[in-house]
């Protein structure tokens, strides 16, 4: 399968409007969790003392199947603000988080991850992590995060020396 992503330059911008407005806005932010815990409109979650987990509903999940965010319960922006008990509860929940998934819906692998700021790709101004299993029938096994932005630069290139 051939996948083909058209780059024309806007994204960066769209994400930047998006990151203004949830600044501006932060009640409307759908990463800050609420008194229960939960993200509103996610599914199951897991959660410690600081942070929670959250597998995305399949309407968000965008073709990523039982993939979900760990996000601090404390308003964050990035993970470069997180203290060290919060960057050690992400990872003790993170490990929680792969024991459910092996358990339940037995990935062969993971890809795990931080958008940081709109440029690195995040448009919500709330510290969250990727946990996306993956198994080796997907169309993209074998093709990790770095497997992607390097396929893009190449094209890139290609498209500019032609």
């Amino acid at each position: 399968m051939k996948v083909t992503v058209s780059l024309d330059g806007t994204l960066l911008a769209k994400r930047e409007a998006e990151w203004e407005q949830f600044l501006a806005q932060p009640e409307d932010n759908p990463l800050v969790p609420n008194a229960e815990g939960r993200l509103t409109g996610e599914g199951w979650t897991i959660q410690n003392d600081l942070c929670v987990y959250s597998q995305l509903q399949p309407q968000y999940a965008e073709g990523l199947p039982y993939s979900g965010i760990i996000v601090t319960k404390r308003p964050c922006q990035t993970v470069f603000d997180l203290t060290p008990e919060e960057a050690a509860a992400t990872h003790a929940l993170l490990a929680e988080v792969r024991a459910h998934l092996d358990a339940t819906v037995q990935p062969d692998g993971y890809t795990v991850g931080w958008n940081v700021l709109p440029a690195g790709g995040q448009h919500i101004p709330h510290v969250h992590l990727h946990v996306i299993p993956r198994w080796n029938t997907d169309a993209s096994a074998g093709a990790g995060l770095r497997y992607f932005l390097k396929e893009a630069a190449r094209a890139a290139e290609t498209a500019d020396s032609v």
